[in-house]
């Protein structure tokens, strides 16, 4: 089982087998205790096992700052048990499956038991086994370090913390120029940028780790999607990253240094499950949501004259056209409209505005459910049918208009090789508080490390920003 090229791949599988172990032990213990018996109570042990790997996705617990972070991982296991208590709870108290006394007699224990079990094994057993298996070096992973500075220097340093922590043996840097002249660290440079693919193969190594180099956006993200393309790990901690690290995106590998993974494409979960998810969660929230969407569809009809949904024309996957359905939120003036989208768009793209754009409730073209109706983004919810319909998804970059393409050149366009979502990194974290090249980070991260675990964080994250209306107009 173990992998020899992949020491981050082991620390997933192992940590999730005792993670297994540990739900197993405190729920046969939780039964043993209450002298109740499994083929009468497996019932309750099902949603708890799966709900728990739902938020330990969420909570980011398959990353190495789980270690790390401890405060933060016995926080997040407080609120995710209680989280699940609750769920379950309003299961058995609202329908009548289940026994109300018996689950809260059970799960009374297994969250006591839980709770210290997957301490010690996360926080002092698996750090050490880890450890150890990290001192084999057949093992270990070769790495670079791109670019040479005070800092890139100093985590060469401290080189060996690296490889015991997290398997990562770090032989050399990797010069963004052709000739380094007067660097501390000569003899360990291996070759320049330009030589990657032959010093990759003459050095074995597929893991680089970019720090320091003060580039600008454009030419970081240049160099990370060239890079990636070519299936390389980036490992990176760039100030231009800043938006990501805010919203905990970052992990820590064994050391205090933070960084923001980019990795290769993850084919299979954006060609089948992402899409089979898709579908499945969108026909259950329709069938949920739908006396919300006639209550809006009355309540918009009543209130101002015009057609209840709004249809425009949007950019999607490879800039293919397609309908987009909303809730109407403005007066019916077409031309209007769009003039004043236009105005609005190019002031954000050009950095005047920070977030507003489509969203600017102040004006007296917003109807009055329309301001409600944005502010808490109910105005999107019709877009569950494009989803059906194969256009959209349930994450990803908001789709654009035609005058919007100018604006995404170079490394921006990428946004259109995923399928655009009805929510986003952007709408969960960003809207109101982040300016166009946050945005487009944020849209950049997510074509390049679509996944499980982010799609989890950011649907979650979303419906906080819907409850409270948070950065929201």
């Amino acid at each position: 089982m173990l992998s020899r090229n992949n020491t981050y791949l082991n620390y997933k599988i192992y940590l999730f087998l005792l993670d297994n172990i540990s739900i197993f032990f405190a729920m046969h213990m939780a039964l043993l205790l209450n002298n109740y018996f499994w083929r009468e109570n497996y019932g309750y042990f099902i949603p708890t096992y799966i709900i728990t790997f739902i938020f330990y996705l969420y909570f980011g617990n398959y990353k190495y700052r789980s270690l790390k972070l401890v405060r933060e991982f016995l926080g997040n296991n407080i609120l995710m048990n209680i989280i699940i208590f609750g769920l379950i709870a309003l299961i058995i108290f609202v329908t009548p499956l289940g026994n109300k006394l018996v689950f809260i007699n059970i799960f009374k224990f297994y969250f006591l038991i839980f709770l210290a079990v997957s301490i010690v094994i996360r926080i002092f057993i698996f750090e050490v086994i880890f450890q150890n298996l990290n001192k084999i070096r057949s093992l270990n992973r070769n790495a670079v370090i791109l670019g040479i500075n005070e800092g890139s220097e100093t985590i060469f340093d401290n080189k060996e913390d690296y490889r015991k922590n997290n398997g990562l043996n770090i032989i050399g840097f990797i010069s963004l120029r052709k000739s380094p002249i007067g660097k501390k660290k000569r003899e360990y440079i291996l070759g320049n940028i330009k030589e990657m693919p032959d010093l990759s193969q003459k050095y074995n190594f597929k893991d680089i780790i970019v720090y320091g180099n003060k580039l600008n956006t454009d030419k970081l993200i240049g160099i990370v999607e060239e890079l990636r393309c070519k299936n390389y790990m980036l490992h990176v901690n760039d100030d231009s990253l800043k938006e990501l690290f805010k919203v905990g995106l970052f992990d820590i590998y064994g050391t205090d240094l933070k960084v923001i993974d980019f990795s290769i494409d993850r084919y299979y979960y954006k060609k089948y499950l992402k899409v089979m998810l898709d579908y499945i969660f969108s026909i259950i929230i329709i069938i949920l949501i739908l006396p919300l969407l006639l209550l809006i569809a009355i309540l918009t009809k009543l209130t101002s004259r015009g057609p209840v949904l709004f249809i425009g024309e949007r950019n999607g996957l490879n800039k293919k056209k397609f309908n987009i359905f909303k809730f109407r939120s403005m007066i019916p003036d077409t031309k209007g409209n769009i003039e004043f989208h236009k105005e609005a768009v190019k002031a954000f793209y050009t950095g005047r505005k920070r977030g507003k754009i489509k969203k600017t409730n102040s004006d007296n073209r917003v109807t009055r459910i329309g301001r409600l109706l944005r502010r808490h983004s109910l105005d999107e919810l019709p877009q569950f049918f494009n989803i059906i319909g194969g256009k959209m998804s349930l994450i990803g970059p908001r789709p654009c208009m035609d005058y919007e393409l100018e604006y995404f050149k170079g490394w921006r366009s990428c946004r259109f090789k995923v399928q655009p979502g009805i929510t986003g990194l952007w709408q969960a974290y960003g809207r109101s508080r982040v300016d166009f090249e946050g945005m487009s980070i944020f849209d950049y991260y997510y074509y390049s490390n679509s996944s499980l675990s982010v799609d989890l964080k950011v649907t979650f994250d979303t419906i906080k920003v819907l409850i409270f209306g948070i950065g929201g107009y």
